[in-house]
């Protein structure tokens, strides 16, 4: 992939591995966990939980993007089972990158989440930069949700909402991310992949909108991996 002075990411999760494949204690803790989440939000379940939780969940997919100067979305993932291998091929791509890191809410998710994952597999983030997790800061990281919001989660809204706001098409009008876990064990890879890509590119096409202010690139204008 072409490197650029912006790199977008988006990444998709699952459960590691069964509840039931954990000692006493750790499904205790897990219980714990989840038993205080479903007072308001009967939902969230292991699955729910595992896949949101770096220490319990594992990378599917990591899609990366940026905007062309031909006034296009390039996008790439890398996906599969093979974690350790996204991990690494995510780690030579973004070894030169000395821009920004663009992502939606990726400050409280998909950034720490990457670098968990990365830890449990004994690999040392590529530069210096990524692992800069620093707050109430542009740079490495432009979380474009904490940005527009001026940090206040109390205000934030998820990405298909704000993107229809402003007139930016969405994943999220075919498939959720509560769906992802579902289409993964249904072994339905290019579901998942265009997902995640189209995350990627609706987070680069906020960031243009909002921040550059320049228009809002249509959809016929992403290049997709697949």
């Amino acid at each position: 992939m072409l490197m650029k002075n912006h790199l977008a990411l988006d990444i998709e999760t699952v459960p590691l591995q069964d509840l039931s494949e954990y000692s006493t204690s750790i499904q205790e803790k897990i219980f714990e966990k989840i038993d205080r989440r479903q007072s308001h939000d009967p939902k969230f379940d292991y699955s729910y939980f595992a896949s949101l939780h770096g220490d319990f969940g594992k990378i599917i997919c990591l899609s990366l993007g940026y905007i062309g100067e031909d006034e296009s979305i390039r996008l790439k993932s890398f996906w599969g089972e093979d974690e350790q291998q996204i991990l690494q091929k995510f780690n030579e791509t973004i070894e030169n990158h000395q821009g920004i890191y663009l992502h939606y809410n990726g400050l409280n998710f998909d950034i720490p989440f990457i670098l968990q994952r990365m830890a449990h597999h004994g690999l040392a983030p590529a530069g210096n930069s990524f692992s800069n997790m620093r707050r109430f800061s542009a740079e490495p990281h432009f979380d474009v949700m904490m940005m527009y919001y001026n940090w206040d989660l109390q205000k934030a809204l998820p990405l298909g909402i704000l993107a229809e706001l402003y007139g930016v098409i969405s994943p999220k009008e075919e498939m959720s991310g509560e769906k992802v876990y579902e289409v993964y064990k249904a072994k339905e890879w290019g579901k998942i992949i265009r997902y995640c890509e189209f995350d990627t590119a609706t987070t680069l096409n906020l960031w243009r909108r909002i921040f550059l202010n320049q228009p809002v690139i249509p959809a016929e204008r992403y290049f997709f991996s697949k």
